[in-house]
């Protein structure tokens, strides 16, 4: 996929495109099963590599706006203050936010805007929060 088209891919195609990236994990049963779909204000955790990324979204007319905060998976203590990060996603939109080594959270905001798709991404696609 060129990067210019994967500004547009919908929230469906985004998760088709990365079963490619969990090939070595299982194939798609895998892939889809660790998908997550959360609602408004229903708090995620997601370890991915060695970063925790702990969540929410609030559902607004046209996008996702989503927090997140993300730590050492192993800094139980909290011993680095965690980044917070805050995203707006456009409805039918994703967002990835990387993990090093390769790896990604990604975030989809449904075309109605009112629930997200977060899953681990092991070879991520085009658009990263760098953090």
């Amino acid at each position: 996929m060129r990067p210019s088209l994967a500004v547009a891919v919908s929230v469906g195609a985004l998760f088709v495109a990365g079963a490619a990236t969990a090939g070595d994990r299982g194939g798609h049963d895998v892939y889809f099963a660790s998908v997550a779909t959360y609602q408004p204000m229903q708090g995620f955790n997601h370890i991915v590599g060695d970063k925790r990324f702990v969540g929410y979204f609030l559902a607004g007319k046209e996008a996702c706006s989503v927090t997140v905060m993300v730590a050492m998976a192993d800094d139980e203590a909290l011993k680095t203050a965690p980044q917070r990060l805050q995203l707006s996603i456009p409805a039918a939109d994703r967002a990835e936010i990387a993990a090093g080594a390769g790896r990604a959270l990604a975030i989809a905001c449904t075309v109605d805007a009112d629930r997200i798709k977060v899953v681990a991404l092991t070879n991520p696609l085009v658009k990263t929060a760098a953090n």
